[in-house]
Parts: C-alpha cells; structure tokens; sequence
C-alpha cells in the first residue's frame, strides 16, 4: 500500500511538471509574438513555421526540435540557443547571429555559414542542403559535385563556373541564376525551375531535365547539350542559339 502511495504521489509531481512545462512554454510563446524578445525562453517543440521574425532576439533559449520552416530569422539573434532538431526547411537566415554556443544540427549550421559568408571556390562536394534558402548567394566555382540541393532556394544565385555534375537539383528553384560555364553533367534536374537563368556554355551532358521550366533561359555560346533529357520541359522562349548538338551540330532557335 505504502509503495503505491508513493508511485501516485510520483506520477502526481510529474505530471504538474509537465504542466508548468507547458505553461511556461505557453507565456514565453506569447511573449514572443507580443514583443519579438524572448531570451532565455522555454521554446521546445513550438511551430512557428511561416512566421514574420525579422530581428528576433532568441539569445540561450530552448527550441529544441521546433518548426521553424518558412519562417523569416533575417537578422535574428540565435548566440547561445539550443536549435537541436530544428526544422528550418525554407527559413531565411541571411544575417542571423550565431556563436560557438549555439547548439544547431550541423547542416544547418553550414547553410547559415553559407549564406553569411558566401560559398565563392569552396568545396561542399557531396553535401545536403535540401530545402535551404540560398537566395543570391555566391557560389562562383564551389564544387557542389554529388550535392543534395532538392527543392533548395538557389534563385539568383552565381553559380559561374561551379562543379555541379551529378548534384541532385529536383524541383530546385533556379530561377535566374547565372550557372554560366557551369559543369552539370549527370545532374538531376528534374521538375527545377529555370526561367530566365543563363546556361551559357554550361555542359549539360547527360543531365536529366524532365519536366524541367526553361523559360526565357540563355543556352547560347556552345552549350553542350549531348543525351540531355528534355521530355515534358518547358521550352517557351529558351534561347538556345548555336547550342552544340550530338556531333557537333548546331542549332538556331529563338535566336535574339
């Protein structure tokens, strides 16, 4: 009897833990939206996918595994904070402030880092950065060889020049991105969104565009363009002046 005393009393404290857990987690939420400050905040498993927080100052909070996807963290202060398992698929990171203290899965840690400092000649051959938001970012010749950039946000980004051969680019926005001289040999790029994007003397070889956008794409300056795989792409207006066919053949098409 004394010992299941002792359990109900075990469970009782647990579970008014568990509530002040979630009281606690529910008054620093509210503080956030109310004032865009919460340092030092219990924020674990919170969503604010979606969510407007431009300069949010979040400095040693909790957030672990949170949902952050979508949201806008420009210029948020995050120095100190527990990111552990937070889902920041789309999220916009571009001047957000972290430090050596601030816990954060490690591929978020390199698109942060990507996106401060640019990725110019770097090599990230073979990395994930699925569902990152690379917006404008430099990655004139970065080997992205064997990269994951599926339904990344690389939307005029500079890839002049960049090794991008056999990278996963599925359903990628690429929308005017300069990938001028641009190895793509093998890449997946299925379903990406091309439109406007310069793939002047880019080699294409290969490369699977099944589905792909290619409106008003530049394909001029010799483009190579052997056992490229063009079903379902969209053609509409894509320039591909004097691009170079299987056996040397050119074509004139849309020529401006």
């Amino acid at each position: 009897m004394k010992s299941q005393l002792l359990g109900l009393t075990f469970l009782f404290l647990s579970l008014g833990g568990m509530g002040l857990t979630r009281a606690e987690n529910s008054t620093h939420l509210q503080q956030l939206r109310q004032t865009n400050q919460c340092p030092n905040c219990d924020l674990r498993g919170v969503n604010l996918s979606r969510i407007q927080l431009r300069g949010v100052n979040l400095t040693g909070s909790n957030l672990t595994g949170a949902d952050f996807s979508y949201a806008d963290l420009e210029n948020s202060d995050l120095r100190g904070a527990n990111l552990t398992g937070v889902n920041f698929n789309g999220t916009i990171l571009s001047g957000a402030r972290l430090d050596s203290t601030t816990q954060i899965d490690r591929k978020w840690r390199m698109v942060w880092e990507i996106v401060s400092q640019g990725a110019r000649g770097r090599d990230i051959s073979g990395a994930d950065l699925s569902h990152a938001y690379l917006q404008n970012v430099n990655f004139s010749g970065a080997n992205l060889a064997g990269s994951n950039l599926t339904q990344a946000e690389l939307n005029g980004c500079n890839l002049n020049s960049a090794n991008l051969s056999s990278a996963n680019l599925t359903s990628t926005n690429l929308s005017r991105a300069n990938l001028t001289n641009a190895d793509l040999k093998g890449a997946n790029l299925r379903e990406a969104n091309l439109q406007g994007a310069d793939l002047s003397a880019a080699d294409l070889r290969d490369a699977d565009l099944r589905g792909a956008d290619l409106t008003r794409a530049d394909l001029r300056m010799d483009s190579v363009w052997g056992y490229t795989r063009l079903r379902g792409a969209n053609l509409d207006g894509v320039n591909v002046c004097d691009a170079v066919m299987e056996e040397g053949l050119k074509v004139e098409l849309n020529c401006r």
